[in-house]
């Protein structure tokens, strides 16, 4: 119960600092605090969430360098969301698979 708890938490603050970014409102960038709070308490408790945040920060190099900009000054949440989710596993088995298919 606590889990469901946790993550309707986390996937509510998503969607709010997914609708407010682009909305213009007087302190620019204000959507991007929910949203990472959101991730982070998504990423601690949903392994199907971490492993596609995980998926996306491989995929899309400039999105894995933002995150690890927030690593510096982010709250210790975020910085685990980070650290969590850091793509360095997919790097390594992409270069595994690649060495066994050229072999």
């Amino acid at each position: 119960m606590r889990r469901i708890f946790f993550v309707a938490i986390g996937w509510t603050l998503v969607v709010i600092g997914a609708v407010v970014m682009p909305m213009p409102v007087p302190i620019p960038g204000i959507g991007i605090a929910p949203l990472l709070i959101g991730c982070a308490i998504l990423t601690a408790h949903s392994k199907s969430f971490r492993r596609g945040l995980q998926r996306l920060r491989h995929r899309f190099d400039w999105l894995s360098r933002r995150f690890e900009q927030f690593t510096e000054r982010g709250p210790q949440a975020v910085r685990a969301m980070v650290r969590r989710t850091r793509p360095l596993v997919l790097r390594r088995y992409a270069r595994m698979r690649a060495r066994h298919k050229g072999a």
